[in-house]
């Protein structure tokens, strides 16, 4: 970066403060970083942690070797103070200038042993971070570091977490290892998915995936009859979602089973939901995006709310809500986090979001109808909820999102009186006009009968 002398780097030493022992001198780094962030330079230095690893992360360089390695400790700063010190780092991060994160410069450059060890820590962090069965998290990151740090040290690693008792830590650990073997596959849900099902945990019961999917649902069904909720959750996840989807289907259909059978009964709705509600939350969703809308109803409406609202579909699957009873889609709907209500809300009627939003508690309305997207949906929202709701809502919402959306309230009344005015204006003359041929065909009428009387 042209930008950026490398003589001032004595003028950052107070930046390593940021990962301080001590909590004192880390909140006085923290908020010296903020203070120095109040707005974003692209070209110039802000004095803050973003200078040097943004010198770093330039792409295309012209640094050479060691210029990049007198940078790579601020670059191994940003990934300490990351893992570290999270709460901290997301407060500032927001301010950083484009360009602020190191982790393809890592791969580009090259590390010294110091950096490698540090960056195996945020490859495992991977593995370890979150809960469910889930593919390592931070996107593709973790796979390109693992595959260019790859070497005894971190296989090692990576196999003691492969053979964790915890099942979803021993998956992404395994998961990775076989990306690492395997350098022309990609992290995707789509590749984790035929991994898990046929290196992770395959399913061989009661007979292989692949093989179950390509079975007639009925069948398919037929054969899922009598098995328990953790076994119906692992076949679930273990199928693609429409396959998955018209099974669940097909044993909802399914006519019960004779007094002869009843070892092999067929789930009913509260289990099917119970199996679905343990799933891994994105893989029931994609579930229920491949599902006609009343079957997702009837079993997100079966499912406590909270686990309901982690797996709900897509937000233009705009039926499913509406499907619902009102009090459960209520339910969920104040069981999700502000933005997920915001996105199901985005997309309907402005009457039946403005029906929704006075059902939810006023404080979790508030912070809802700040979520949505671009402030509104396209339609007026405005007329059609209660006359002072949204004043209210307005007093319970974050100062910034206040301001925000008090300009969307008023810029929508100022267009609804100008409307109401043109629309008078439009209509006097139409008025005044109708008054005037009125009183012509008075005036018509009278010269008509004094006609009349004359001729008589």
């Amino acid at each position: 970066m042209g930008w950026f002398d490398l003589r001032t780097l004595p003028a950052y030493a107070w930046v390593f403060d940021l990962v301080s022992a001590d909590p004192a001198v880390r909140a006085a780094a923290v908020e010296r970083h903020v203070a120095l962030l109040w707005r974003r330079y692209e070209s110039h230095p802000t004095g803050t942690l973003a200078d040097p690893v943004a010198a770093y992360a330039a792409y295309p360089t012209d640094l050479t070797a060691g210029e990049l390695r007198a940078l790579e400790p601020y670059a191994l700063l940003f990934v300490q103070w990351r893992r570290q010190f999270p709460a901290e780092w997301r407060r500032v991060v927001p301010r950083l200038p484009r360009g602020s994160w190191p982790d393809d410069a890592f791969i580009r450059h090259g590390v010294s042993e110091r950096a490698r060890a540090v960056l195996e820590d945020l490859v495992l962090d991977a593995v370890h971070a979150g809960t469910g069965s889930r593919q390592p998290r931070s996107g593709r990151h973790p796979v390109r570091l693992a595959r260019f740090l790859d070497g005894p040290s971190l296989r090692d690693r990576l196999r003691i977490g492969a053979g964790s008792p915890d099942q979803a830590v021993r998956l992404r650990a395994g998961y990775l290892l076989w990306l690492i073997d395997h350098p022309r596959e990609s992290l995707t849900t789509r590749s984790w998915r035929r991994w898990r099902r046929t290196h992770g945990v395959p399913i061989t019961h009661p007979r292989p995936a692949a093989d179950l999917a390509a079975l007639p649902p009925a069948v398919a069904a037929a054969e899922l009859a009598g098995l328990g909720t953790a076994r119906l959750t692992a076949v679930f996840e273990a199928l693609e979602p429409a396959p998955a989807a018209r099974i669940v289907a097909a044993l909802l259909s399914a006519p019960p089973p004779a007094p002869a059978e009843a070892d092999a009964a067929v789930p009913d709705v509260a289990a099917l939901a119970g199996a679905v509600a343990a799933m891994d939350p994105r893989s029931a969703a994609w579930m229920f995006n491949a599902m006609p809308e009343p079957l997702a109803a009837r079993l997100l409406a079966a499912m406590p709310p909270a686990a309901a609202a982690a797996r709900f579909p897509r937000p233009k699957r705009t039926e499913i809500l509406l499907l619902m009873d009102f009090g459960d889609a209520v339910a969920r709907l104040a069981a999700m986090t502000p933005l997920r209500a915001a996105q199901q809300l985005r997309w309907r009627p402005p009457d039946v979001t403005a029906r929704f939003l006075t059902a939810l508690a006023p404080d979790a309305a508030a912070l809802v109808l700040a979520a949505l997207p671009n402030g509104w949906p396209d339609d007026d929202l405005v007329t059609v909820l209660p006359a002072g709701y949204v004043a209210d809502l307005l007093t319970r919402m974050p100062p910034r999102d206040r301001e925000r959306i008090r300009w969307v309230v008023e810029t929508q009344q100022f267009r609804t009186a100008a409307a109401d005015a043109i629309a008078s204006e439009a209509a006097a003359p139409s008025v005044a006009a109708s008054e005037a041929a009125a009183s012509a065909a008075d005036a018509s009428g009278q010269a008509g009968a004094e006609a009349r009387n004359v001729l008589r």
